[in-house]
């Protein structure tokens, strides 16, 4: 530890480290003239590899200490992944058991429906047309009919108007995806938006998007969360990178953005020499999650920014 000249009691074979001998010698009380004076005669090469011993030391140091930490987060993500998959799978079966208890008391309502026209139909003949009979019947059956529109009324979704008015700081969801969020930037000329849900923000057309209530993006909220932070990301940048250490990463987000139900991402590998930009249009060309793929406006990349839009 060049920090505190202790040692680490860790072995590292094949990695050169500095002797630190000027550094005990004054920490055990040798003076600062002498050991100076010491200095003057070594050779300035030797000087120089000392102290790039001492620079790599450091570096790798940290660089363990990074990438300790990156492990350390990368078994919280899994467990945030594992928590999440439990849950959908629970709202899943949720899902299924509301809907088949939904089916069965539409099945009972219409059975019920049916067994009254038919006791309507059955007084009618009996009454012979009576006046009195009749009217108690057309109540029945009026009653009937208030009792399915509430029923329509309350199961019909909500049908977009074709003249939604989008400003900054109000709310929206996509259409594709029901992803909600908040809108933080609004270019009416071009008719995009930029939506802010969790810590991802989404670029989208404002055609894709629908009003929705402040209430509604919240109750929400920690659920798209979890699936943003745990799934997907809206943009990668591998400038830098090489091929080999790029395409796992590239297919990894790909994945991870069409499973998470995200209807564009951005991919920036920069202009450069154009192999990556050449890395990237083959995996999206064969992945067969994607829709299109195209670059991007000059003044938000240009061709060294692709996007890409999914099925």
């Amino acid at each position: 530890d060049n920090e505190n000249l202790i040692p680490t009691y860790v072995f590292r074979q094949g990695v050169p480290g500095s002797s630190y001998a000027f550094e005990v010698a004054e920490r055990i009380g040798f003076a600062k003239e002498f050991l100076n004076l010491a200095r003057n005669y070594l050779d300035t090469d030797k000087m120089k590899v000392e102290e790039f011993l001492v620079e790599l030391e450091t570096r790798s140091r940290n660089l363990q200490q990074k990438l300790n930490d990156y492990e350390v987060e990368n078994s919280r993500l899994k467990g945030l992944t594992n928590l999440y998959k439990q849950s959908l799978e629970k709202l899943e079966s949720q899902k299924k058991d509301i809907l088949l208890d939904a089916k069965a008391k539409a099945e009972m309502f219409v059975k019920d429906v049916n067994k009254k026209v038919e006791n309507a139909i059955k007084l009618i003949r009996e009454s012979q047309a009576n006046k009195d009979v009749i009217k108690d019947v057309r109540k029945q059956i009026k009653d009937l009919k208030l009792d399915i529109e509430k029923i329509i009324e309350i199961n019909e979704p909500e049908k977009p108007s074709g003249k939604e008015t989008f400003s900054v700081g109000t709310y929206a969801k996509l259409k594709s995806s029901g992803l909600n969020g908040k809108i933080i930037e609004l270019d009416k000329e071009r008719k995009k938006a930029v939506l802010l849900s969790g810590n991802v923000k989404l670029k989208v057309d404002l055609e894709e998007l629908i009003p929705v209530s402040g209430n509604e993006v919240k109750s929400q909220s920690g659920l798209y969360n979890n699936a943003l932070k745990t799934h997907a990301e809206y943009r990668i940048d591998i400038r830098g990178k090489k091929p080999e250490d790029a395409e796992p990463e590239i297919i990894k987000f790909l994945d991870n953005a069409y499973s998470a139900g995200l209807n564009r991402a951005e991919i920036l590998h920069g202009k450069g020499t154009g192999v990556l930009k050449k890395l990237v249009k083959d995996i999206l060309t064969e992945h067969p999650g994607v829709s299109k793929f195209f670059f991007a406006e000059i003044e938000y990349g240009g061709d060294g920014v692709t996007i890409v839009e999914f099925k």
